[in-house]
C-alpha cells in the first residue's frame, strides 16, 4: 500500500473515531447527570432540550477535528464568498434568529418540557425545546412546530405554574329555587368532594353570576390537582347533580312551544290556534 493510501486510510480512521468519541462522552455526560439528580432525588426538567445542546457541543469538537484531519480551511471560502455572503445572511437571517431566541428561552426558563402552555393560540403540552423551534403536543396528539423567535416573543400562558390549578363551574337552577339553600348545597358539594384540594393556600367559593332566560346561573370556583383534573370536574359534577336531586333543586332546560294557526277549518270558517 503506497504512503498516500496509508495516509488516506488513517484519515479515514481519525474521522470515524471523532464521530464515535463525541457520541460515547455524550451518553456518558447524560448517564452522570440522571446518576446525580437521581442521588439528590431530583430530576432533570428537560431532559431532551438538555440532551440536544450538550450533543451540539460536543458533536462541534468533533466537526472541527475532522476539519482538521482533513487539512480543511474555511478561511479561503469563507473569503471568497463576497456578494453571495449577504444573500446568504439574508437566507439564514430566519434560523439564525430562531436559534438565537431558543438559547434565550433557555437561559431565561420561559418554557420547560412537560409543560402545559399556550403560545400564540396553540395550547399542548412541551414535548421538546430545539435549536431552531419548540415542539408542541396537543391534547388531540397533534405536533406543532412553532419557531424559537415566536416563543421568545410572544405571549406563554402557563396552565400549571403550581401543582394545583383552579376551575370554574357554572351551574344553573330553577327561579323556584331558594337561593341560599342553592349556595349552601353548592358549598356542601365541594367540602364533601374529597378530590376538591381545600387547604390555606387556595380558596373554594361559590358566587352569584346571573339572572337568565331560563334560570339563577351560579358559578362555582374550586382547585385541583394536576393528576386529577378531569376526574375532579366529573366527580363534583355528579355530586351537584345528586344533592340537587335529594333536596328537591331542579336544573331548567329550555322548553320549546310550537303553535300551528289554522285559518280555515273544514266548513270554511275562520279556525282557532292550536298548541
Amino acid at each position: 500500500m503506497s504512503a498516500a493510501a496509508l495516509a488516506i486510510l488513517m484519515n479515514i480512521i481519525l474521522s470515524i473515531v471523532s464521530i464515535i468519541v463525541p457520541y460515547i462522552i455524550h451518553r456518558l455526560i447524560m448517564r452522570s447527570i440522571n446518576r446525580f439528580t437521581s442521588t439528590i432525588g431530583k430530576e432533570v426538567k428537560a431532559p431532551k432540550t438538555l440532551s440536544l445542546l450538550i450533543a451540539f457541543m460536543v458533536y462541534s469538537f468533533g466537526i472541527a477535528a475532522i476539519l482538521s484531519i482533513w487539512n480543511v480551511d474555511l478561511a479561503p471560502y469563507l473569503a471568497g464568498l463576497g456578494i453571495s455572503g449577504v444573500v446568504l445572511g439574508l437566507a439564514f437571517q430566519e434560523p439564525l434568529t430562531n436559534f438565537l431566541s431558543g438559547i434565550l428561552v433557555l437561559v431565561t426558563k420561559k418554557v420547560f418540557e412537560g409543560e402545559v402552555v399556550d403560545i400564540d393560540g396553540q395550547t399542548g403540552i412541551v414535548d421538546v425545546l430545539k435549536m431552531n423551534n419548540t415542539l408542541l403536543r396537543t391534547f388531540d396528539g397533534k405536533l406543532v412546530l412553532i419557531p424559537n423567535r415566536k416563543v421568545w416573543s410572544g405571549t406563554v400562558t402557563k396552565f400549571w405554574p403550581t401543582n394545583v390549578r383552579r376551575i370554574e363551574l357554572s351551574v344553573t337552577v330553577d327561579y323556584k329555587s331558594d337561593m341560599e339553600k342553592v349556595i349552601a348545597l353548592l358549598k356542601r358539594a365541594i367540602e364533601e368532594e374529597p378530590l376538591v384540594v381545600k387547604d390555606e393556600s387556595v380558596g373554594n367559593s361559590v358566587v352569584f353570576n346571573s339572572f337568565n332566560s331560563s334560570g339563577i346561573t351560579y358559578t362555582v370556583m374550586f382547585w385541583t390537582e394536576r393528576a386529577t383534573y378531569f376526574d375532579s370536574l366529573n366527580a363534583l359534577t355528579i355530586r351537584i347533580k345528586r344533592i340537587f336531586d335529594e333536596n328537591g333543586i331542579v336544573i331548567p332546560y329550555n322548553i320549546l312551544d310550537v303553535r300551528i294557526w289554522n285559518r280555515y277549518d273544514a266548513e270554511g270558517n275562520v279556525g282557532n290556534e292550536k298548541n
